[in-house]
């Protein structure tokens, strides 16, 4: 039913839709005024670090961080020129402009501490995602200021990424300048950390650059050379000394490759590891293969040496340049050829040196044989060593070089690579031209030589007794044999028989019988006549000597006066004689 005196019951109803609707239109005009406030502050990024816009109905309130009056009152500005606003509300504050502008970052274990200055939000959140990046706990005790150059945010993030690999390790940064310091955990970290720092961002300088390699312990470093090929492992100090030893390690592998699998890492003991590479280096470049090792000061060095190159070589160089502090402990090697090769027999009185080198034991003792053989009259002197590099035919220049030596009363032969030298004093005139002619016949192939040989003066005559001595003592020493036809005095007598010569020549006045003797047995008119065929030979050669063979008659006696029972080798042989009797 219609009652128009109660129109006025409905008013509160029509206030409450007309405050509703106008609560709605003031929201959204308050979103909307807020909204495009806050994205013009976003899009001046450099006028308020992360600005905070409260809108009242159409009044707005603008706080946050300045960086500067300027950038301020532009923020202000920015705001009161949106659409809808009436009124702005400067709640902003200036942050303090800093010169040099300083942030620092350190990291212990896990835990990354900032300190110094932040530059605006967004670079303070890129820093704060660099440490997250790393895994690292952050503690942000820097604090907001302006100042910073442009770029400031990537290149402090770039300076935490390097914390990544150091730790303890510590970052600064001065404006643009970085410098960064710290332990790395592994020789790739190092090797990273480095190559990193090679391409900054931008703008971004590297000022200092304090990173430590890891610590080594042992300290090895090593090279080992197959060929003409290098390979280096191990550790070194620095990149610097790396260089270096890859630039030698090239020099000694010549046309091969270095195999270089060395790494940085702290630790070096003491002294000049560089120098002492060096050495070892230059040592490995001696031998045909093996390794120089340098566990820290102590060094080893084994395989096979190059021309000259042996054991006690090393040993000697190592006490000459090895730098102080470290120590050759070990010199494994075997030795190298010996060039030139050298073998000196001196014969001085009653007794023959032998010097020089042998190629292996059985050629020593092939030598000193030969010796004893030849020289009837004297010791022998063992100084010979074993040695590579023996020219090929050594073994018969040696016996050419003693058989020569054998006929001479004092002297030397020497030989040097492929030249023989044969000097010395022969035991009578006519020796000497024979001497020469048998050295030239007997060097072997591939030598050449040269023979200096004088003769003794045959001395003034002598007694009877003084001739027998004389005979004596050369015959007590030696055994006339001779070759298989039974009548050519055997080379190996050639030397004794030269003695008794020089002793007849001074027994001119005398007359000598020379006897022939035989074992017992077999026919005995054959004996005689071989027995009288030597002695007769003996006299031939003394004759050509100088003696006057009317002085000398030969005898055979065969085997009628053995002087040793005949049923062994050995009685035999001493019954096969030649004997001197002075009238």
């Amino acid at each position: 039913m219609y009652q128009p005196k109660k129109w006025w019951i409905g008013l509160p109803l029509v206030a409450a839709l007309f405050a509703l609707a106008a609560a709605f239109d003031t929201e959204t005009i308050e979103k909307d005024i807020g909204a495009r406030v806050r994205s013009r502050l976003q899009e001046a990024s450099q006028a308020i670090d992360n600005p905070q816009v409260a809108v009242n109905g159409r009044d707005v309130a603008v706080s946050g961080s300045a960086l500067s009056e300027s950038a301020k009152t532009e923020a202000i500005a920015i705001a009161g020129r949106q659409a809808g606003v009436r009124k702005i509300s400067d709640a902003t504050t200036v942050i303090p402009v800093v010169k040099p502008f300083v942030f620092v970052a350190e990291r212990v274990g896990k835990r990354v501490t900032f300190s110094g200055n932040a530059p605006s939000a967004s670079g303070r959140d890129k820093m704060k995602a660099a440490a997250a990046a790393i895994g690292a706990e952050l503690a942000d005790n820097a604090g907001f200021a302006g100042g910073a150059p442009q770029g400031f945010g990537e290149f402090a993030a770039f300076a935490i990424a390097q914390l990544a690999r150091l730790d303890p390790g510590k970052i600064r940064l001065v404006d643009n300048a970085l410098s960064i310091s710290g332990q790395t955990k592994t020789s790739a970290d190092y090797e990273n950390a480095l190559a990193a720092v090679e391409a900054p961002p931008a703008g971004a300088v590297v000022a200092a650059l304090e990173i430590s390699a890891p610590r080594v312990s042992p300290y090895v470093w090593s090279a080992a050379r197959s060929g003409e090929k290098i390979a280096l492992a191990g550790s070194i100090p620095s990149n610097d000394v790396r260089v270096g030893i890859a630039a030698k390690a090239a020099a000694i592998a010549t046309t091969a490759a270095v195999s270089d699998e060395t790494h940085v890492g702290s630790g070096a003991p003491p002294g000049d590891f560089a120098a002492a590479v060096a050495f070892a280096l230059a040592e490995l470049g001696k031998l045909t293969q093996g390794k120089v090792v340098l566990t820290d000061a102590k060094l080893t060095i084994e395989g096979a040496g190059r021309e000259n190159v042996s054991a006690a070589s090393i040993e000697a160089d190592a006490r000459a340049s090895l730098p102080r502090g470290f120590e050759l402990t070990k010199a494994a090697v075997a030795a190298g050829p010996v060039a030139p090769y050298i073998f000196a027999a001196r014969r001085n009185g009653a007794t023959l040196t032998l010097s020089g080198y042998a190629p292996d034991d059985a050629a020593r003792q092939s030598m000193l044989d030969e010796a004893r053989r030849q020289f009837f009259d004297v010791g022998v002197v063992d100084e010979l060593a074993i040695a590579k590099g023996a020219p090929n035919n050594f073994a018969a220049a040696t016996r050419a070089s003693l058989h020569g030596l054998a006929r001479l009363a004092e002297g030397s032969a020497k030989i040097s690579g492929t030249e023989i030298i044969l000097e010395g004093t022969a035991f009578h005139e006519k020796a000497a031209p024979d001497i020469q002619s048998q050295f030239d016949r007997a060097l072997p192939e591939g030598f050449k030589g040269a023979a200096r040989i004088s003769a003794r003066t045959v001395g003034s005559a002598v007694d009877a007794a003084r001739c027998r001595q004389m005979f004596a003592n050369v015959l007590s020493k030696a055994r006339i044999s001779f070759d298989a036809d039974n009548a050519t005095i055997s080379a190996d007598s050639i030397a004794a028989v030269d003695a008794l010569a020089a002793a007849a020549l001074r027994c001119k006045d005398l007359d000598i019988e020379i006897s022939g003797h035989t074992e017992a047995g077999g026919v005995e008119e054959v004996n005689r006549d071989v027995s009288k065929r030597r002695a007769q030979a003996v006299i031939d050669y003394l004759t050509k000597a100088g003696a006057d063979p009317l002085k000398l008659t030969a005898v055979g006696y065969g085997g009628a006066h053995p002087i040793a029972p005949s049923d062994s080798e050995d009685g035999r042989a001493r019954n096969r004689r030649i004997e001197f009797l002075v009238k």
